[in-house]
């Protein structure tokens, strides 16, 4: 079970991210799919809604996203760029999403043990897997300096003033792992306040939520991708309505040196790639910023504190080895 094919590249650019597979359309034309695309967060995000007069919907939700990244992206001007270049100098006033997915950011690394950790920019661009990186290998010398660099404990929030800070010079946040799931969550609100009843958001292949239903009144049903071998499709998970999952695979960003493969999942705790033996880790919970997230704690923590943690708290997740083991929770069912 590895990567859901929520997106496919071609299946993406169909429309149709291998969701509701049985049966394009409605009876009713009132009830044809909607589906629209746009670039945002670096990557292509795809709104598809079944329900009547839901372009306005669609646009209002993607215009919701795109305020989310004015907020948390890379661009100049934006509240991540300006800690980042004031790191170790002074606090910024932040906005309200920033601060909300920053603290979400730093709940989330306490209850992970250190595996998610937004600090651990300055550990992304020297292993090279900043936007549009290769990827590059890394000394231990190296590693070794940039160290002091990452912590939660270094990112400082004030909630009632909305000032943030980081405490060193040359510290950097690396919002990829959250900033998709939580945009996509907001979306999915927006559509709710304005009627939409039966829609799936589709955040660059690798974070979704879905609300109502599919074709015909069905579930949303879901392919996972392998990413050892492209295009083949694993099987077809079931989603219902207010569902989400995130995925993170070791396929897209990674280079091999030694036979050795290096992906862009870095650990905070090492200052390392992950050398948990993982291929693709999912997961399916309520929350889609929460399912972004846990997806990179569990590749990094590995299959036994994961499946304990998914049991506790009520999710669902499905982990593949890099010799194609998987393990999944009992409540998975992949057809």
């Amino acid at each position: 079970m590895r990567r859901f094919i929520i997106g496919l590249s071609v299946a993406v650019l169909t429309g149709l991210i291998a969701v509701g597979l049985a049966g394009m359309y409605r009876k009713s034309a009132d009830e044809r799919p909607v589906s629209r695309t746009r670039y945002i967060m670096g990557t292509l995000m795809l709104i598809t809604a079944y329900d009547a007069r839901a372009e306005r919907a669609i646009e209002a939700a993607f215009a919701r996203m795109a305020e989310i990244e004015a907020q948390v992206g890379g661009a100049p001007g934006s509240d991540i760029s300006k800690l980042n270049t004031g790191a170790g100098k002074r606090a910024v006033k932040i906005g309200s999403d920033t601060l909300k997915i920053l603290s979400m950011a730093r709940r989330y690394a306490k209850i992970t043990g250190g595996a998610f950790d937004v600090t651990v920019g300055p550990l992304v661009e020297l292993w090279g897997f900043g936007y549009g990186g290769a990827g590059r290998l890394a000394g231990s010398d190296e590693v070794a300096r940039v160290m002091p660099l990452i912590g939660e404990d270094k990112l400082w929030l004030d909630p009632d003033t909305g000032l943030a800070r980081l405490a060193k010079p040359g510290m950097s946040l690396a919002m990829g792992g959250i900033a998709k799931g939580y945009a996509v969550e907001e979306a999915v609100k927006v559509l709710r306040a304005k009627g939409v009843k039966n829609a799936i958001v589709n955040g660059g292949n690798s974070s979704v939520k879905v609300i109502g239903h599919s074709t015909h009144g069905r579930d949303w049903r879901v392919g996972i991708e392998d990413p050892r071998h492209s295009g083949k499709m694993l099987g077809v998970l079931t989603l219902c309505s207010g569902q989400a999952l995130g995925t993170s695979a070791d396929d897209r960003r990674f280079f091999v040196r030694n036979g050795r493969r290096y992906s862009h999942l870095i650990d905070p705790r090492t200052g390392y790639p992950s050398r948990k033996g993982l291929a693709q880790v999912t997961v399916v919970t309520a929350d889609a910023a929460a399912a972004d997230i846990l997806t990179k704690a569990f590749f990094l923590n590995g299959v036994a504190w994961s499946m304990q943690f998914a049991r506790e708290n009520n999710l669902e997740a499905i982990m593949v080895d890099d010799r194609d083991q998987i393990t999944a929770t009992p409540g998975v069912d992949l057809k």
